[in-house]
Order: structure tokens, then sequence, then C-alpha cells
């Protein structure tokens, strides 16, 4: 199989991963035959390469995968009821029943997936053969995948199920998946038949099959001595370095001239003489530097450990001083491992072929480019089971290099499965079965066979699979940090969220409520895409990506790979095993998030958690009998980090305030703990979680680190595990950027490197336990003033404005429940909101009926009684007992919208041509029966209305001032002054125009001096002019000494409508003024007022003509009686202001607003 990965920097490390796998094309690998003069073992033709005597390829039909797909169909299919029917039908010698998983996480999951399914393919049980798994006490707490998957669990505590229990140390894997001795214990004591091994732990351990084979348990995998000479990867390369096979000059072989390759000379037992393997390590720091001199550092120089892989035990170094501090990382990486030292191959591609060998000296490898040398390898050391080999393809020399053989199943083994339809763990237990390889199913499918149950033998290295018609891209999930150079974490995992494709596959290692525990490995899934091509399968891949979403303590990879999945190199297939590494470096990949979201994301989050914190604290204490309510207002306005003001203004929306910039957002929590918050015209997804080194959210799916603000001189770890060692003595000085310690996390060697310059003292001693922020050394300063500094921002917010949209009903709701509106605006907004006075009648009856629902709580008692009493009636609904005191501390604005409402009744008559309804002022007099001071404004005004609603109607009202009016007793004069005529104003006008002249005369007499009554009028006479009612009067200003004052005059006409007014005025200005012989601007005729009556209100509307603006009615005296500027002294304010008038609720209310 020809599989690409492009890993952190080197083969070895796969700390982000793709691998893919495709038909025999590749732009950067070009197609070749297999040279028989550079053959790695002997001359025999391959069938994988087209040339002279090949085998034609049969015809086939597509595959699918053979791993949580649906299997290809066939002609023929399995009449098998038994394990044991099988292995006897298929020429195998070994049925087995039941199967130890010597291994956990992504290994376990995968095995337990695969053979299950291959089960049920073939015998209708997918139990048909029993899976023991072992667990630690780490692997329940993290409710790993396999350990529910599994038919026996055994667990490290005397823990029970299915009649079977075994205790398993926990912590390293030194105490469990490595022991030999533990896992062989579990195999004799469960009886199973077979173990498998899986990958990594004890999977490469020669002493674990041998021990198994004296125990008569299978092995699912190579024999010890196989093992030991291609499980160790110095042996590996001397014994490819022996079959002539290309290698890269390594601290066996450097690649000069008089230093000739290593040769195997194999003991009896198939093993290389220790004296030769020797020759191969470098068992101390010095020979490492004398193995990496005689390479040269030109290309650089790879550090690696014999017994590592999957990125441990492995490291890159370009000089002799960053050697000699890799190689001690290393030896403590895999402790007890040899080490060897091998050159760099640069611009190269890591290829890797799947292997399988059977215990018949059969040999298959499953789709590559190097397959002969592979398959050759494998048959002539009787390989048995799965295997791994490795190459480094130099695209511009067009050569490969050995790199190793892994004698066990690849992480990434599905690419083949998908490409090939080969279920390899269930390959590698009918092998184990003693099964031929040209009698299992999926093989001679992969050959073409049209009866995949026959049994005629297959030539695997003269026939040809068939045409490889998909290509297949993998991805590995892990909990990794991307922007702390992939440093693994660990914690928690709240929920995974993938979903299957028909193109895109994927299996994880742990559930929801999961988590990745310090002793684990650090992937904890696997994606697989598909397509007809390189660029389709990719496609799938991102999108993949891009919907998954993982929520946890962890760290996680998924943004960064399908960032890197679209950048221009991986499109291109452009790519070689340095590529990531110079991504890594210059931080190319990078996921870029607007700056304001930046700054309001974390502030919304904070400000939710906020808002829950302190709701829990105060229902706590009256949990405990305390009836404080000091930190209730804390609940609705309050301060967050970064640094905003905030201000709920309904429960689900906060306002944010910061220099000026205001934004209201609206937050809800989703079903799963998520927030949707709605601002500038969008909605963001956001996840939070509080980290010991600050607040980790993820927005619309990529991760934001708010760092909390540390001492600049405090030197903190952000992973957890343990101490290893400090790179310098106490006291010594370190340079910024300079690595100060090494840590374990997580079976990983990992430096952290100063932040600042200056004397290190440490904190810890080498083996100390740490946890992420714990504190790892201090410094003094070399110098304060460079110290990076984290400062406030004060830019403004890039967010497009937007009121959060609320209805009246609900802005009403939430002012009366306590929270901060603009109580006016939201009474004027909620009668404007109406047509109806029915509808405005609801809206105000609800608000004075909850007003004093809330208030007729706390009315005339202490608050410490109320809340007693509100909590042992609510004990089960505390948040009850917090709202109605947060209602109640807010009193102050709830009263004015009370307030505001009741002057908005003054408007009923105008906006809906009917008065009050009866229901309102029934709330209006349950309003009135409050008691405390607090209320007294509210009181007032509600005894008030009360006692308006109590006069008579219009007409009744009406008749009774036009009898007064007709009286001969009646006093005009004491009736203009009476103040039971205040609401009568407005009737006088309406009889002006009475079918009693008596009437018409009287009332305009008396309206005159009403309007006039703070004035001394001398003279006053009402006279019919020209069939016009006209009154003449004189005034005088009357707190003015009598031989000071100034007579002015005054003239009131009735006339029927605009029409008669513009063709009557000048006659009327003429025969009432210029009798006199005076002009009008002797007389200082500046002002007509136009009372106008609109028959729907009955109410007077007057108008101000200003003879002076050339006959302009002045809009600021609209509505004004003709007294009324004089007494504001309007025309003072006119000559000192611009002024603007305001509308106002209540014809007697004026409001303007002065500009200089």
């Amino acid at each position: 199989m020809r599989n690409r990965r492009v890993s952190a920097g080197y083969a070895e490390k796969a700390v982000v991963a793709f691998w893919e796998s495709n038909e025999n094309k590749c732009s950067r690998i070009p197609q070749r035959a297999a040279a028989p003069a550079k053959a790695a073992f002997g001359s025999i033709k391959s069938a994988f390469f087209k040339g002279p005597g090949d085998v034609t390829p049969a015809a086939v039909t597509s595959l699918d995968a053979a791993t949580l797909e649906s299997p290809m169909t066939s002609d023929s299919s399995s009449s098998f009821q038994t394990v044991e029917e099988y292995v006897k039908g298929r020429g195998g010698n070994r049925p087995i029943r039941k199967v130890l998983i010597a291994n956990n996480g992504m290994a376990a999951t995968k095995s337990i997936l695969s053979m299950r399914q291959w089960a049920y393919m073939e015998f209708g049980d997918e139990r048909a053969i029993q899976l023991v798994a072992m667990a630690t006490p780490e692997d329940l707490k993290a409710n790993a995948e396999f350990v529910w998957l599994a038919d026996l669990l055994n667990v490290s505590v005397l823990w029970c199920m299915v009649g079977a229990f075994v205790e398993v140390p926990g912590g390293k894997n030194l105490n469990n998946y490595v022991n030999v001795d533990v896992i062989t214990r579990i195999a004799r004591e469960q009886g199973v038949d077979a173990v498998w091994p899986g990958w990594g732990h004890a999977s490469e351990n020669p002493k674990l099959p041998s021990t198994l084979d004296s125990m008569g348990i299978k092995f699912n995998g190579p024999t010890g001595p196989v093992m030991s000479v291609l499980g160790d990867k110095i042996a590996a390369n001397i014994l490819a370095q022996t079959a002539e096979v290309p290698s890269i000059p390594w601290s066996g072989s450097f690649g000069n001239l008089d230093d000739g390759p290593l040769q195997a000379n194999l003991k009896e037992e198939g093993t290389i003489p220790p004296e030769i393997f020797e020759k191969g390590t470098a068992r101390t720091v010095e020979e490492a530097v004398e193995a990496a001199a005689r390479i040269g550092y030109e290309n650089g120089i790879m550090i690696k450990a014999s017994e590592g892989g999957g990125g441990k035990g492995i490291r890159f170094v370009d000089n002799e001083a960053d050697l000699c501090n890799a190689y001690v990382q290393v030896t403590n990486e895999v402790v007890g491992s040899p080490i060897f030292i091998m050159q760099l191959c640069k611009n190269a591609r890591h290829i890797e072929v799947q292997i399988v060998g059977d215990q018949h000296g059969n040999a298959v490898a499953l789709n590559g480019q190097m397959e002969l040398a592979a398959q050759r390898l494998t048959q002539n050391i009787g390989y048995q089971g799965a295997g791994t080999v490795e190459y480094l393809y130099n695209a511009d020399t067009d050569e490969y290099y050995f790199l190793e053989l892994n004698p066990r199943l690849q992480v990434e083994h599905p690419v083949t499965e998908g490409i090939t339809g080969a279920n390899l763990p269930a390959t590698q237990l009918q092998v184990a079965m003693g099964i031929p390889l040209y009698n299992i199913p999926e093989v001679r499918k992969l050959y073409g066979r049209p009866d995949a149950y026959g049994t005629d033998p297959v030539d695997f290295l003269e026939e040809r699979y068939r045409d490889i018609d998909s290509h297949v891209i993998a991805a590995r999930i892990t909990a990794e940090n991307p922007d702390e150079g992939f440093k693994p974490t660990s914690g928690s995992i709240e929920r995974i969220k993938f979903q299957s494709t028909p193109n895109v596959w994927g299996y994880f290692s742990v559930g929801a409520n999961g988590g990745i525990h310090e002793f684990a490995d650090s992937q904890f899934g696997h994606l697989f895409a598909k397509g007809p091509n390189r660029e389709a399968a990719r496609k799938a891949l991102v999108l993949a990506l891009k919907q998954m979403e993982v929520r946890g303590d962890i760290r996680n990879s998924v943004e960064y790979l399908h960032k890197l999945l679209e950048t221009d190199d991986f499109k291109a297939n452009a790519i070689d095993t340095s590529w990531l590494d110079g991504i890594i470096k210059e931080k190319s990949v990078t996921v870029e998030m607007p700056p304001h979201l930046v700054v309001i994301s974390p502030a919304v989050f904070q400000a939710f958690q906020h808002v829950r914190t302190a709701t829990g604290e105060v229902m706590e204490s009256f949990r405990k009998g305390q009836v404080s309510t000091g930190g209730i207002p804390k609940i609705n306005s309050f301060d967050v980090k970064y640094p905003f003001h905030v201000e709920r203004i309904a429960p689900e929306v906060y306002r944010f305030s910061l220099d000026g910039n205001v934004i209201d957002v609206e937050v809800t929590q989703t079903a799963e703990g998520g927030l949707l918050a709605s601002f500038g015209g969008k909605t963001h997804k956001i996840f939070g979680m509080n980290e010991p080194l600050g607040l980790r959210l993820s927005l619309d799916g990529n991760t934001i680190l708010m760092p909390t603000i540390f001492d600049p001189s405090e030197l903190r770890t952000d992973v957890t595990g343990k101490v290893v060692r400090y790179l310098q003595e106490n006291g010594d000085s370190v340079e910024s950027g300079q690595p100060f310690v090494e840590v374990e996390a997580m079976k990983m060697i990992m430096p952290i490197k100063a932040t600042e310059s200056g004397k290190i003292m440490h904190n810890l001693s080498p083996g100390s336990v740490i946890s992420a922020g714990d504190l790892l050394a201090s410094l003094e300063l070399k110098d304060p003033s460079k110290v990076k500094k984290i400062e406030t921002f004060d830019g403004p917010l890039d967010i497009a404005e937007s009121n959060v949209d609320m209805d009246v009903e609900r802005a009403v709701s939430n002012v009366l429940a306590g929270f901060n509106l603009d109580a006016k605006a939201v009474a004027q907004q909620a009668l404007d909101s109406v047509s109806d006075s029915a509808s405005a009648a609801d809206i105000v009856v609800n608000a004075f009926t909850e007003y004093f629902r809330v208030e007729s709580l706390f009315d005339g008692q202490t608050v410490d009684d109320v809340v007693r009493t509100l909590t042992k009636s609510n004990a089960e609904s505390l948040g009850v007992v917090i709202s109605e005191n947060l209602a109640h501390q807010q009193l102050a604005l709830r009263s004015q919208l009370i307030l505001a409402l009741i002057r908005q009744l003054d408007t009923f008559q105008n906006r809906f041509g009917s008065p009050v309804p009866d229901s309102v002022i029934e709330a209006l007099d349950m309003l009135s029966g409050l008691k405390g001071k607090a209320y007294g404004e509210i009181i007032l005004a509600a005894e008030e209305k009360v006692r308006e609603a109590k006069i008579p109607s219009f007409d009744i009202r009406l008749a009774d001032l036009r009898s007064k009016l007709l009286d001969p007793e009646t006093d005009f004069i004491e009736l203009s002054r009476s103040s039971t005529l205040s609401a009568g104003v407005d009737l006088l006008t309406n009889l002006l125009d009475d079918a009693d002249d008596k009437v018409c005369s009287s009332a305009m007499e008396v309206y005159t001096r009403r309007v006039y009554r703070t004035y001394d009028v001398p003279k006053l006479g009402v006279e019919d002019v020209d069939g016009r009612l006209s009154c003449s009067f004189e005034f005088q200003l009357a707190d003015v000494p009598a031989s000071d004052r100034v007579t002015r005059y005054g003239f009131f006409s009735v006339m029927k409508d605009a029409v008669q007014i513009a063709s009557e005025l000048p006659e009327i200005l003429s025969s009432t003024f210029f009798k006199s012989g005076l002009s009008l601007g002797k007389l200082a005729l500046r002002t007509f007022r136009l009372p106008l009556m609109p028959t729907r209100t009955r109410s007077t509307c007057l108008a101000s003509v200003l003879v002076c603006e050339g006959f302009k009615e002045d809009p600021l005296r609209r509505g004004m009686r003709p007294t009324f500027h004089h007494l504001l002294e309007l025309n003072r304010l006119t000559d000192n202001f611009s002024l603007e008038r305001i509308p106002a609720v209540g014809r007697n209310v004026q409001i303007y607003v002065g500009a200089e």
C-alpha cells in the first residue's frame, strides 16, 4: 500500500498526521517497474508491476472499505455456522474462540469493531469470537469506548463482570499494557486462545509472543525471533543492509567508502549477534556525538530510540549542543531502549507498505510502490501476521531508502482497508488460525477470484491484484495543542460531534462524558475520507472536519487539520516530511478571528457564567437560612474582564458597555451547554472553559485562549505530568525562549521554555507531579522594563449596532422584573404598539397588577421577613425568591414605568376615541391601596386618575355649565376664577356656537376672563359685529402698580372655519383697529391665536400666528393658551436659546430643549 504520511517534521512523529492511499499514480512518486538488478531478495518478478510475462489482472468490481462499510457482494457466500467449521473449511488448524485485547484506546476500539463485523458477516453472530479487554482505573474513569465494547472486562480493581475479575495495576503502561507478565497472566487466567497486541505498548516486545507460545496461546503476529530482528529498528536496518536494501547513513553505516554496512550474520535462532547489534547503537552521549560527526550535520541528524515509535523517542537536531540535550530526552522518553543515530533525509516522502504473511510461507503486500522488496522480505524471514515496511522516497533523485519495519498492524491500516476491502484485524485473526492467505475471502476478492470461498491457490508474486480505483486520506484526531507545538493535553471530553457520510467515516476511543487521562495516548479519534481521486477525498475530509466538534478540557487538532488540508502545497501534493515542520515553525497555518469577536465573545461567556454563579451563591445562602439580599443586585449589573460593564436588560439579553461602545447581546444556552450569542446581526456559537492558564473558548468552531495575567517572573506549566529535570542550576541565567525544564506528559518528554530572561530558582524537584498552571520556577528578571505587558483594549468595536427585537409586552414584563430598560420609553412604545382601547387597557392593567403583586409582598414588611416567608414557600424553586427581591430592589425603575403609563392615560381619548376603560380604573384603585411611603407618588397619581374618572361625562358637564351660564344669578367673574372650572375650560369653547345667543356670549366672556385671570381686565364687551360673535377687552399686568400699568388690547371673534378666517380677517382688522386711526405697528399687534375644535375629541387645539414672522404659526406655542407664553417667559428663552419643543403627555405640560 502506498501510504504517504505528512508528519511533524520527520517520519516517526505523527502529532498531526494525514495518511493517503490511492491507485498506483502520484504526482510526486512516479511509476517505475521493479529493476531485477536491484531486487532486494532475489530476481523473482512482482505481479504488482506490469512487465514481460506479467499476468493480466482479473476484472473485479470496486470494493468498499472493509471496516464499518458494506462488504463487497460475492457470487458465493459463507455456509459455516461455527468458528471450528470455518477454520477447517478454509484450511486452518487452530480455531480461536476467545481473544485477549492486550491494548487500550484506539487500538482496542478498532480491533473490537472490526472483529465483531467480520464475525457477524461470516457467522451471523457478532459475538462468535469472545473478546476480553484489559482496563486500568484511569480507562474506566475516562469512559473509554473499548471498555463497553468488549465481552469481558478485566480491571485494576476487584470489580466483577460476567463472573471474572483480575487486578491490573493503573498508572504508567509499564504496569499494565507493556507489562508482559501482566498480559500473559491474564491470558492464562481467562483461558483465551489468542492475544491481539494492536500497536504500541507490548506489540513489538519479542518476549510477549515467545512467552505466549510457551503457554500454548497464539500471538496474533510474528514469532518472537522474527520480531526481535524486525521489531527492533537497529536490527531491522542491519537486516535490510544485509539484503542490500538502500539505507540512509546511520550509526551502523555512515555512508562512507571505508565503513561498509553491517552484516546480520544471523544466529541459529534467527537473531542478530549482540556484538554486531552493538556496533549500530550509540549507548552514550559521546558515542552519539561521534556518530553524528561522521554522518555530518549538513542535512540534520535524527536521534531515535530503537523501541520508540508513534512520535515518541525521536528528535531532530542540527548541531552538537542540541544533540547532547536531545539524547537525554530520548533516553528518558523510551527508558532502556538502545539509541541510534540517522541522517535526516530531506525532501523525502514517507512510504509505508502494509504486509501480511501466513504460516504457509505466503506473503502479500497490500498495495504500494515498494511491495516487491517488502513482500520478499516478509517471505524470506517467515513473517506471520500484519506488519508495515517503511521507506523514504526522494523524488529529486528517484531513490528509495529503507527506514524500518514495524512488526505489527499500522495505526493507519483503515486506509488500506478503504482501498482493498480487506478487514485487517480479521485477516490477522484468520492468519493466526492457520488459514492460508489465498483462502481468506477478502484477500481472494482483492485478487479477483470469482469464488471468494474457493480454495485454489494464489501466486501472490506472479498474479496481480485488481486495479485500485479510489483514494483515501486519513486524519488523526489528537488531544494536542496546536498553539503550543502540539503538546499533549489531558482532561475530560464532554462531547464529540461527528457525522459519518458515505465518503467519510471515523471511530473514537472515548465516548460522551469521557476523557483522556495522563497515561493515555494523545490520539482519540481517526477520520477516513474516500473518493475517486485525491481532490475528492480531500474535500470530503475538509467538510467533515469543519462540521466536527470536540468539547471538553482537552485541546484538539480539528481546526488545525482542516486549515492544513486547505493549504496550497497540500492541494498541489507538493509536500514532504519537512513540510509540516516548516509550517509549525513559521506559524503559517493559523485560525484568524476578527479582533472584535475575540474581545466580545469571552466577555459574553464570562457574563453568562457570572450570572449563573452569582445566582447560585444567593440560592445557597437562602438554603442555609440566611436572609441577606446584598448579592442580588450583582446578578444584573456587574463588570467583567476585558473590561466591560454589563447590564442585563432581559433574562437573556446583556448590554455590554466599553469606552462608548454599547452592544446588546441575546444569549441562549443550548441543551448541550453551549451559548448561542446574537449580536451585530449574526449568531455565534460559544463554548468555554476556565483553565488554570486562562479562558479557553470555542467560537464558531475556532479555539481562542484568553490567558490569565500571571506575574512575568513566574514560570508555569501548561501541561499535566511530572518534572523530569531542570536544565539549569538554581541561580543560573536563562534567556527568553530557552528551555529551562523537561517534563513528561502522556508518555512524551518535552521542554518548557522561559518566557522572560533572568536568574532562575526552582520551585519543584525532579519527579514532582504537576498540573497545568503549577509554578515550576521563579525568575529574578534581567530587565523588568522590557517585560511584555498585556494592555486593556481601548479601540472601537467593529460590530454593527443592533438592538435586540423585544415585543412591547416582553419589554414591560422585563422592566417590572427589575431589568434595566428605559421605563418611560417602554411605556410610550407599549401604547404606540396598539390601535384600540381594549388592547391598551390589557397592557396597562397587567402592568399595574404585576407591580402591585410584587410590592404587596413587601408593603409594611421588612425585607428579612419577606425573604424568610418566600424561602419557606419556595424551597424547591429558590429562583422565585431571587426574582421577587430583584424586582423589589428596582422599585424606582418600576415606579417610573407605572407613572409613565398613568400619564399615558390622558392620551386615551385622543389615541382611541374613547375614555379610559373601567378595568384600568379598577387597577388604579388597587394601586392606591398601597401604604408605604415609597409608593407615595404612585398612590397620588392613581388617586387623581380615579377621581377624574368619577367626574360626570362630557355631555353632563356641558349641560351643567350651560345652565349656569343661563342662570341670571351667576357671577361670571367669580365663575371664571372658580377651581371647579379647571376641567371645563374646553367646555366653554364647545358652547361658543350654541343655538342660544346668550349662552354663546356668556361662554365667550367667561372663557376670556378665565384665560386672562392672571391679568386685570378693566374693560370687556361682547357683541355681534357683522354677524360674528366678538369680544373686545383691555388687560393689564396685575402685579404692577396701577400707575405703571400698560393697557393692552385683545379681540376675540368666532368663525366657523379656516375659509371664513381667510376671507374675513382683513375686514376684522380694519373694522376693529383702524377705526381709531392707529396702525398695526403702533398697536403692537403681534399674534393671532386660532382655537380649533375637532369633533372627535371635543378638545381645543390652539395655534399662534405671529404677525412679526409674516403670519407664520409659532410651533413653540402650539396648544398654548394666550397668556401661557408670558408666564413661561418664552420670549426671554427664545432670545437666549435655540429652542426645540419635545412632545409631552398631558395638555398642560411643555418640554423644551434649548441650545445656546
